[in-house]
């Protein structure tokens, strides 16, 4: 029976990889009203926001180069094509410049391209307690998709 689960749950896996991506924010806001006549800062804002979220969940992550190609053939005419990508540990940073200053977006992207990332993941949207329930092989994954999870 739970042979026959995890083999129906496989399947339905391998069917719809799943990406997690969040954007965070992090400089370059824009003030309304704004003394610049015609700004358009808050459009820019977020139409880089959902270019650089499509280029993280298409891209290779590991691949900066990969990630700025796919900004910079981008269709969109808010986004403009100088760009610079960093890798600081789990999160990539895009930085590009505003016409109030430069405009910094953190991106996190965690791929479940694995069972054992699915499970896990399933297990921390749940909130399960992984001390007391889970096997050693999945508690430390668990705990860092609860880390994904939690991180604002």
């Amino acid at each position: 029976q739970a042979y026959n689960c995890l083999i129906h749950f496989y399947k339905r896996f391998n069917q719809h990889k799943m990406i997690h991506v969040k954007i965070f924010h992090r400089q370059g806001f824009h003030v309304s009203p704004c003394h610049i006549p015609f700004c358009d800062e808050s459009d820019r804002i977020e139409e880089v926001k959902r270019v650089f979220g499509e280029a993280l969940a298409t891209a290779d992550v590991d691949d900066t180069s990969e990630l700025i190609n796919r900004i910079n053939t981008n269709k969109s005419s808010l986004v403009d094509k100088s760009c610079m990508i960093v890798t600081v540990s789990f999160s990539t940073f895009l930085v590009v410049s505003g016409k109030h200053g430069i405009i910094i977006l953190e991106g996190l992207v965690q791929k479940l391209d694995t069972l054992k990332k699915t499970a896990a993941f399933a297990l921390a949207k749940m909130d399960v307690d992984e001390e007391e329930v889970l096997p050693k092989p999945l508690r430390r994954s668990v705990r860092e998709m609860k880390d994904f999870l939690k991180r604002r």
